[in-house]
């Protein structure tokens, strides 16, 4: 399982055609409870769970139509902020979801127990084959694949153009150098949502994704033969933590939200943030006109190195205990044959379906990411083989650097303490 995750590399050049064109949220819990109409027969619900609060009318809508063509089956569909924690203590508590999000990789693998294998579902062999490494467990297929994401620096054109900007930094100077120049137009360069977990974790994913070999390295760091301060490019990871405050809202940035920083960047007030292709619904929700881009978060200053994050972060998988798995399988199949109107159309979402395709309105971050997609400029989401927990744990480590509670070296040592407990469990 560590290494596949790294195999998928080899993927993305042969990718390119299918591609035209990962995330958190901060808003309360949103369940999505419809009833179904009574045709005479015995109803039979359907409990589904997942994050992507930002798409929650999204699901919604899909799941009234999809209870509008099956009268006889309620969807209820949870779409919550603080995801692990729920799907955890609903398993605990015997409220087992049917349907559920799941991670690739080691989160598919700490689940597996609980899964049913999906090898022979019709709509599996449409699925993109960098799809399959992140589900596959003992040559088990376990999820139902549903978009290819990537993240870095998301900018406004416009705001750029103001500053007198006329090249994209594809150096870590560079990136500093633009921050500057957007300063001196009077222009805030950064809203960081440091508030949030998943925009620290996906930047402490750059030192490990960037490691010569990446697989390589995670099997030295759970063995114990490397620490996480031997990564080559953990200082660097520093500097662009630093960076976003720094030029941005400083430790005002612990007070942020997602909310709050894409309200600050849909609306012109800020020049980027880092983030990534699953906020062009609600950018535009706010701004449907504004002028953007995204380009890769520069972490050093060897332009060749500069790379995007990409992959395939979410599944939906099966409860195989579910007493409903034939309504539930029914549920996918649909969801598959009807995938362009929800999961592209709807949710906006790159489809990790071969026989799904990308459309324009997917908009330019699509657009931008599948050129370095194309063009094999891409690093893995490392942050998928960490030891479960670390993505948990890391961004409050992290936080409380930003807050100046500790420094780098303490910080370092209590990333390496969570790592060692992790791993031990």
């Amino acid at each position: 399982m560590k290494k596949k995750l790294f195999a998928m590399l080899t993927v993305f050049t042969m990718l390119g055609a299918l591609v035209a064109g990962c995330g958190g949220g901060t808003e309360k819990n949103a369940d999505v409870k419809e009833a179904a109409g009574d045709n005479g027969g015995e109803k039979v619900t359907i409990k589904l769970l997942q994050n992507k609060i930002e798409i929650t009318d999204k699901v919604k809508a899909m799941v009234e139509d999809y209870m509008a063509e099956n009268p006889n089956v309620i969807i209820e569909a949870q779409v919550v902020k603080d995801y692990n924690t729920i799907l955890k203590t609903r398993f605990a508590s015997g409220d087992e979801p049917d349907i559920f999000y799941s991670n690739g990789y080691s989160i598919m693998e700490s689940w597996s127990e609980n899964l049913l294998d999906l090898s022979n579902e019709p709509w599996m062999e449409k699925a993109s084959p960098l799809s399959i490494e992140g589900m596959t467990v003992d040559g088990k297929k376990l999820g139902f694949p549903l978009a290819f994401e990537g993240f870095g620096v998301i900018y406004n054109k416009d705001l750029f153009a103001q500053a007198g900007i006329e090249q994209l930094p594809v150096t870590f100077t560079e990136l500093k150098e633009t921050a500057e120049k957007l300063k001196a137009a009077g222009i805030e360069p950064y809203t960081e949502a440091y508030q949030e977990s998943f925009p620290l974790y996906h930047l402490f994913n750059l030192p490990f994704a960037y490691e010569s070999d990446p697989a390589a390295s995670l099997d030295k760091l759970k063995n114990g033969e490397m620490k996480i301060g031997d990564l080559k490019y953990i200082d660097n990871f520093f500097d662009v933590l630093g960076l976003g405050a720094d030029y941005g809202k400083g430790l005002e940035s612990l007070g942020v939200n997602y909310d709050n920083q894409i309200s600050n960047f849909a609306t012109g007030k800020t020049a980027m943030m880092h983030q990534g292709v699953w906020t062009i619904d609600p950018i535009q929700k706010v701004n449907p006109d504004l002028n953007m881009g995204m380009f890769a978060l520069p972490l050093t200053d060897n332009p060749e190195e500069t790379r995007m994050p990409v992959s395939v972060p979410g599944y939906y998988v099966v409860n195989k205990n579910s007493k409903h798995v034939d309504e539930v399988l029914k549920f996918l199949e649909w969801l598959h044959q009807n995938g362009q109107k929800y999961i592209v159309d709807s949710f906006k979402f790159i489809p990790a379906f071969t026989d799904l395709q990308t459309t324009p309105e997917l908009g330019p971050l699509a657009m931008d990411m599948s050129a370095y997609v194309e063009n094999g400029k891409t690093v893995p989401w490392a942050f998928s083989a960490w030891p479960v927990g670390i993505k948990e744990d890391s961004p409050k480590i992290l936080q409380a650097y930003i807050g100046g509670q500790t420094n780098k070296e303490q910080t370092l040592q209590e990333l390496q303490n969570a790592w060692d407990l992790r791993v031990k469990k």
